[in-house]
């Protein structure tokens, strides 16, 4: 559908006027650029989540009492409890009601902004939701433990030029801080470019790109969608093991099967 695409194209003029106008916006402070740029993302995201979902930003709390770094978009599933303060913001976020963690990141071409979001990234893959739409005997532990976790994405504007210099410096850091796979993010979103997606178990999602089987995806892929990248990252939005089990597919399932990508493998799946 060529209307889907180009709505999202549009989007995507938005989400690139917004940062690079947030410095003026946000009188040139650091939080307020950071706050006007999360908000970009945000607007997006709400656009294709709409009520009963919520988008919110914060940390996340387990039913341990463990608690993530505060996270700049946060999709809730309509189970989340209605924990919204006076001033509109929750007081209180839990794992088991959050069905993916955004963390925005304008340029990952700076290590140091990209080993930041990593480390954001390990504060919500140390949670663990409660229940699983999982059972061990008939899916494996592997799978029962990653729907578990809070997938994980990055959205940046920037990457280094050549993608795969990005990818060995995020693979370096997690094999030098022994990262098991469950705790490694899922998916950078990188503007405009394409996506980095970290295809963790043969088994991990429903459907694929360009109708390839699952069985064929493990292990790091680049994907080159572009211009459409904006539906890259619904796409990947829509693959994720949410919080709580859909009754039916996302409704937007099937407006990505006319679009053919490249997709390359850049590593092997590791620990």
């Amino acid at each position: 559908m060529k209307e889907f695409f180009e709505l999202l194209r549009y989007d995507a003029s938005d989400i690139q006027m917004k940062f690079s106008r947030s410095s003026i916006e946000g009188k040139g402070t650091s939080q307020e650029v950071s706050d006007f740029r999360e908000h970009a993302v945000q607007s997006f995201v709400q656009k294709y989540y709409s009520f009963p979902y919520r988008i919110s930003k914060g940390g996340i709390y387990d039913s341990n009492g463990q608690r993530s770094d505060s996270i700049d978009c946060l999709i809730l599933n309509p189970n989340h409890p209605n924990t919204v303060d006076s001033n509109g913001k929750h007081s209180l976020i839990i794992a088991d009601g959050v069905d993916v963690a955004i963390e925005v990141k304008p340029d990952i071409a700076n290590k140091h902004e990209l080993i930041r979001g990593l480390i954001q990234g390990l504060s919500v893959k140390k949670l663990n939701r409660f229940d699983t739409m999982f059972n061990e005997k008939t899916t494996g532990k592997e799978l029962v433990e990653h729907s578990k976790k809070i997938p994980y994405f990055i959205f940046t504007m920037k990457a280094k030029n050549n993608f795969y210099d990005s990818l060995k410096e995020i693979v370096q850091y997690y094999l030098e801080n022994n990262v098991r796979k469950n705790e490694q993010l899922d998916v950078i979103v990188i503007f405009n470019k394409g996506i980095i997606a970290n295809y963790k178990y043969k088994d991990t999602y429903r459907w694929s790109i360009n109708n390839h089987p699952d069985e064929v995806k493990e292990g790091w892929f680049y994907e080159e969608w572009g211009e459409d990248t904006l539906a890259g990252f619904l796409f990947h939005l829509n693959r994720v093991y949410p919080a709580e089990m859909r009754i039916s597919r996302p409704p937007l399932t099937n407006y990505f099967t006319s679009k053919k990508i490249n997709v390359t493998p850049i590593a092997y799946a590791f620990n």
